[in-house]
């Protein structure tokens, strides 16, 4: 038998970080579970979906005995987390029942046997690097949205990370846009490319909130683990070749677009309910000092035009180009800066976006867009 008491509040917390990552598996039914681990008077949690695991650990106001049980996961953290800021006993039992009690308020259920829990992989042969947090956060945030489909090229699915002694760079793409995030307070002596899954990369990024500590970073050619304090996130890497995302990048953009960011965000928004809703195009045309927005469905025959003040530079005195309003929008929404600048080749080529800054500081973005054919 095992007894134990731990703080409703700090074990509630710890459980919704695990949690995260808890997946139903019909093959695997146990991965829908979270492995407690009782020893040296500290509570280890585990959970995973075979692919992630994330670990957390938490000290117990008191414990007799050690062991470990799988207790089930939706049950146990729905319960915790419902219960006012009390202590909690828990008294597991060598039939692997389970019972709870917390103030005035009782609970019984069955875990289940330890050994049947995956192990956790190790990351072998690793190279370990430290890294602000905000850093990790910033890239996830600003690449996160653009990532593409697992089952059309898996490799675009995740986030592509390059290491180098320059610092280091996020990199999303779907293909139809593409983003570049780069810092240069994070270097490491060696160059390595990785293609990070995507959703270990939102769980830590939502465990990691409003952190502003130091976390370490241990990869493999296979592995990456995430360690900040008390809490691990260990993942598989994608395997393959990411896209030549250089490539696609245009180097002679002489039509340049100055405008406020907050402003075509929302004039982009009003007039998406009038733009044909499977492509959701709006076009753009661009004067001197004014920006002019256009969408239209002619099937139901609806249209909204708006204009907005703006700077352009350029090889013509107006130019027009097509976007995605909805591909749009998520770009401006991942910018910062109170004014963004455009970039455009010609109109049949991928605009960049960048956000405006007086001076330049540790980091910077560029988000490309595909345009869409318009029909003049």
């Amino acid at each position: 038998m095992i007894k134990f008491i731990v703080s409703s509040q700090l074990l509630a917390k710890n459980l919704h970080h695990v949690n995260g990552i808890l997946t139903t598996n019909k093959s695997v039914p146990i991965v829908e579970n979270i492995l407690f681990v009782i020893e040296n008077s500290s509570l280890t949690l585990i959970g995973t979906d075979l692919e992630t695991t994330i670990t957390t650990k938490v000290e117990l106001s008191e414990s007799d005995g050690d062991g470990s049980i799988v207790i089930p996961g939706k049950l146990i953290v729905e319960t915790i987390s419902s219960l006012p800021d009390v202590p909690v006993i828990f008294t597991v039992n060598d039939d692997y029942s389970i019972e709870v009690s917390a103030g005035e308020a009782f609970y019984k259920l069955m875990g289940f046997d330890a050994e049947q829990f995956p192990q956790v992989k190790e990351v072998e042969d690793e190279q370990t690097f430290k890294m602000p947090v905000d850093v990790l956060v910033n890239g996830i945030s600003r690449t996160a949205f653009a990532t593409g489909n697992a089952e059309i090229r898996p490799v675009m699915a995740g986030i592509f990370c390059q290491l180098s002694p320059e610092g280091i760079t996020f990199v999303a793409t779907d293909a139809h846009r593409l983003v570049k995030y780069h810092n240069n307070t994070v270097k490491i002596d060696k160059e390595a490319a990785l293609i990070i899954p995507k959703k270990p990369l939102l769980q830590l990024k939502n465990i990691l909130q409003n952190t502003d500590e130091t976390m370490e970073v241990s990869f493999s050619e296979s592995r990456i683990r995430f360690t900040l304090n008390t809490i691990t996130v260990t993942t598989k890497l994608i395997e393959g070749k990411y896209p030549n995302y250089e490539a696609v990048i245009p180097k002679n953009n002489t039509n340049v677009l100055q405008v406020e960011r907050q402003n075509l965000l929302q004039k982009i928004r009003n007039i998406t309910l009038y733009a044909n809703q499977s492509t959701y195009q709006v076009r753009l045309k661009i004067e001197d000092t004014k920006l002019t927005l256009t969408a239209e469905d002619i099937d139901y025959s609806t249209k909204a035009t708006v204009n907005l003040p703006c700077v352009f530079e350029g090889e013509e005195s107006e130019f027009e180009i097509g976007f995605s309003s909805k591909f749009l929008q998520e770009i401006l929404s991942n910018l910062m800066t109170k004014d963004v600048v455009f970039k455009f080749s010609h109109p049949t080529g991928a605009g960049l976006v960048f956000e405006m800054k007086d001076q330049p500081d540790e980091e910077d973005v560029l988000m490309l867009i595909m345009p869409l054919m318009l029909n003049n």
